[in-house]
């Protein structure tokens, strides 16, 4: 089988949107009011979760919302994880008001999510369901004006054209796509990191580190995000320890902040990172349904996806040695590529993270069932044949499932 690496067709059409303006730095979420006031937005909806209002993160932003006389009103209510409910009542909240002009997301993906469709849901008919459909653009009119200032450095949905919900009769996720629900203007404060628990660091930043490195073997990969996920994955190899490990690092949080932002810009190439590829596929699939948090999910899938596609996609796997600090001298591309999965274990790990499914209780007796759900079903959802560097069987499916049941890597150097 061959690797793809090099085959860009520089001629094809290559069209995405991102959002319109980034503000990155310390202290830049104190800027949110004159953002607003510079679009003419006087009422707006700050949509947080409990802890993020609990811990203080939203005293400079209202003060700076209270500068610039923009009125404002706080929803709290946002659960850990994107939920059909989080959508559905945030949405009834917003469109019972009927005033507001626009919306602020303070929090981490689920909060930033749900505001997406917040926005985009009180200038559109219909219900939130109506609008999950990953592979079509549903919505007919813009959304209510966005800034989205994130308080974990993972999910990258402040630059993302995605918002993500569990269903409620599967447990599965699936998600709506739409250059609607692309920000007005994200503000990535690393600051508002800090408070962030070791746990919470830990989950986002291995989400971040699986954003770029499917992003980076998506047979639809392209010069542009190649450079995104290559730099994003080398920030978050040099510095999510440290964050982890020393959670007031300002240096480590501003790194990571910045490569969530990098991965949330490749997987708004269409196609090109995140659902196009199997470790997002597996893990937003049996991460909520025997309740693995979604960077715990999607990071645990990640060196194993890898073992899966090395056949497929070694040049580019091998890529990443530089980065992981590996050696390597007079050896194959595949040979360097097969160091990468052990490497990516080693940092979960370090990070105190499942390494297994037998690790989140996934029962042995699911295994042969969920490898032919991803095969026979799932993977249709995301297109898997399209995007992913090795195709799936039903034979293959299973073995991978039982393989990161077992934390067995099949082309792993002895």
């Amino acid at each position: 089988m061959d690797d793809f690496e090099n085959r860009y067709t520089y001629n094809k059409e290559l069209k995405f949107d991102q959002v319109k303006r980034i503000l990155f730095g310390e202290w830049q979420s104190m800027r949110v009011g004159e953002q607003l006031k510079e679009i003419g937005k006087t009422n707006t909806i700050i949509v947080t979760d409990p802890n993020v209002y609990k811990f203080g993160l939203l005293n400079d932003i209202e003060t700076s919302l209270s500068k610039f006389q923009i009125k404002y009103e706080i929803y709290d209510k946002i659960s850990n994880e994107p939920t059909m409910d989080n959508i559905v009542n945030a949405v009834e909240f917003a469109r019972s008001n009927g005033k507001f002009d626009s919306v602020v997301a303070v929090g981490g993906g689920s909060v930033l999510d749900t505001s997406k469709m917040v926005a985009s849901m009180v200038t559109n008919k219909g219900e939130p369901a109506e609008y999950l459909t990953p592979v079509e653009d549903k919505f007919k009119n813009p959304g209510l004006p966005k800034i989205l200032i994130p308080t974990t450095g993972g999910t990258g949905s402040e630059v993302s054209n995605m918002s993500v919900v569990i269903n409620r009769e599967s447990m599965y996720k699936t998600w709506a796509a739409s250059s609607n629900l692309l920000a007005d203007t994200a503000i990535v404060d690393p600051v508002l990191n800090v408070s962030a628990p070791p746990r919470t660091t830990a989950a986002s930043g291995m989400d971040a580190l699986a954003h770029n490195v499917e992003g980076l073997i998506s047979k639809e990969a392209n010069p542009i995000s190649d450079g995104m996920a290559t730099k994003a994955a080398s920030l978050i190899f040099r510095n999510l320890r440290t964050a982890y490990n020393d959670p007031s690092n300002i240096e480590a949080r501003s790194a990571m902040s910045m490569s969530a932002m990098l991965g949330g810009m490749v997987i708004t190439f269409p196609w090109v990172a995140g659902p196009s590829v199997l470790g997002h596929c597996l893990g937003e699939a049996f991460g909520p349904k025997y309740g693995a948090i979604h960077g715990v999910a999607v990071g645990m899938a990640l060196p194993y996806i890898l073992d899966f596609n090395i056949s497929a996609a070694y040049n580019k796997i091998s890529s990443l040695a530089r980065i992981f600090n590996i050696r390597y001298k007079g050896e194959s591309a595949r040979t360097v590529a097969s160091k990468i999965p052990p490497a990516i274990i080693q940092m979960l790990e370090d990070l105190e993270m499942p390494t297994t499914l037998k690790d989140i209780n996934f029962p042995a007796s699911d295994i042969e069932k969920f490898g032919d759900y991803i095969f026979s079903s799932r993977q249709k959802l995301y297109d898997l044949p399209r995007f992913n560097p090795r195709r799936l069987t039903k034979e293959n499916s299973i073995r991978l499932i039982q393989n990161m049941y077992d934390g067995t890597l099949e082309n792993q150097v002895r």
